[in-house]
Formats: C-alpha cells, sequence, structure tokens
C-alpha cells in the first residue's frame, strides 16, 4: 500500500520537478557567477527535456526520466563587446520563477506526507 503512494506518477512527477529546479538554481548561479567573464556563454537546460517528462508523465512513468543535461546557449546574442551573453534581469526573473516552482513541489510532497501521516496514526493534525 505504501509502494503506490511513493510509486504514483504525480508523487513521481513531482521528485523529478524537485531536482530539475535544483539543477536549474545550479546553472542560475554559475550565469550569475560569470556575469563579468568575457566570452562565457550562459547555461541552460537542455530544450527537449519538458517535452520527454510530458511524455512520461502521460505514461504514467516520471520517474524514468533521466535529469536534464546542462547546454550551453550560444544562440542568445550577446549584450556586450567582450561576448557575454547573461542578461541579468532574465537570470534573476528565471530565478525567482524556478524557485516559486520549487516551493510548490515541496508544498505537494508535504501534502501527501501528512496526508500518509493521518492515515496511519487515524486522526487528524492540528
Amino acid at each position: 500500500m505504501i509502494d503506490k503512494i511513493f510509486s504514483s506518477p504525480s508523487y513521481d512527477g513531482s521528485k523529478v520537478m524537485m531536482d530539475v529546479a535544483i539543477t536549474r538554481q545550479e546553472i542560475f548561479s554559475s550565469n550569475l557567477g560569470n556575469i563579468e567573464t568575457p566570452g562565457f556563454k550562459r547555461l541552460e537546460l537542455s530544450k527537449d527535456f519538458t517535452k520527454v517528462f510530458a511524455e512520461a508523465m502521460k505514461a504514467g512513468k516520471p520517474g524514468s526520466v533521466q535529469k536534464p543535461s546542462v547546454a550551453t546557449d550560444l544562440f542568445s546574442p550577446s549584450q556586450r563587446k567582450d561576448g557575454n551573453n547573461v542578461i541579468l534581469q532574465d537570470e534573476l526573473l528565471a530565478m525567482n520563477k524556478n524557485g516559486a516552482e520549487y516551493e510548490t513541489m515541496v508544498d505537494f510532497i508535504n501534502g501527501s506526507m501528512r496526508t500518509l501521516r493521518m492515515a496511519i496514526q487515524g486522526r487528524s493534525q492540528a
């Protein structure tokens, strides 16, 4: 019974998306840390990850998705003469959005754990 809770598509999907959010945060940190590095090209998640994850969710097997790969964004135009293509405002906005998505996943998993605890104890938590 408990195995079914921890292997449900929604729970597995939440775990995968939390891992993705952590990877994104590392990418944003790298991009911001290199904002003054001449010639640095910003990093991003591979574009195909969202499509692969959506297909895995439809199939009910999000846990089978491998972590997304990190790619160098070679196609964004450089904003400065030194060739660096990191835009501070864009990175900060994306970082805030990522943080909100991560918190949503944490709230979902916490809710699942509260429900499980309530089922085990046979009463609601105050």
